[in-house]
């Protein structure tokens, strides 16, 4: 990603991150805008999930830069602004939805779409499937999402946790909350043999990311 918007900065640049819930799309771009936005002009991160939430987030623009107030005029804004501002279309994920529409006609700017359907590479210049995270990732997520020590022992427990929950950073979360409150990472593992489905429905106390819904509920939708 970080090349990617580095090159050519005289075109639009339209970056895919797609791949199932939970897997840390929303995350990933997050990161990205952490680590590099001293890049861009201006960052606006929009709701990609229906017609109404994009609409409401283009028209936010316009309000916020005083340029207006309707979903055209916060087109027209990003249109009108040829400089290296970055817009985020994130969770756009309803195949109906037809994202075209809401791409700023210009030959500036940087999108990024973060989705569950890989559809949307029609649109993009690139893109990134994201699936699961790397062994050592995961183990530190839950010992962190868990409020555990790092050693040895926890990180080897830690590691048949993650390996049983594929990897899912989402899963790892949830699985962090219910140790964080249970205090017991020890017997984690059997427990969620025994009561998969009511440890998937568990959601954290505190959320670390913006993303709410539970892995139960997700693969209820797919």
């Amino acid at each position: 990603m970080h090349d990617f918007f580095a090159s050519n900065t005289d075109v639009q640049k339209i970056y895919l991150l797609h791949g199932l819930g939970g897997t840390g799309k929303t995350q990933i771009a997050l990161k990205f805008i952490k680590e590099s936005s001293s890049c861009f002009s201006d960052i606006f991160l929009i709701d990609s999930s229906t017609n109404g939430t994009i609409e409401a987030g283009l028209k936010n623009i316009a309000i916020v830069k005083g340029f207006g107030g309707s979903l055209q005029d916060g087109l027209l804004w990003l249109a009108s602004q040829v400089e290296a501002w970055l817009l985020v279309f994130d969770n756009a994920d309803d195949p109906s939805i037809d994202l075209r529409g809401f791409i700023p006609k210009c030959d500036h700017g940087n999108i990024i779409i973060t989705s569950r359907n890989p559809g949307l590479l029609v649109h993009a210049g690139s893109d990134s499937p994201v699936s699961d995270m790397e062994e050592g990732d995961a183990v530190a997520l839950l010992l962190k999402s868990a409020a555990q020590k790092v050693t040895a022992t926890t990180e080897q427990i830690a590691a048949e946790i993650v390996k049983a929950l594929c990897h899912l950073p989402l899963a790892i979360v949830q699985a962090g909350a219910f140790i964080s409150k249970s205090r017991n990472l020890d017997n984690y593992l059997e427990l969620y043999m025994e009561n998969q489905e009511q440890l998937l429905r568990e959601k954290p106390a505190q959320s670390q990311d913006r993303y709410k819904r539970t892995v139960y509920n997700l693969a209820n939708e797919l």
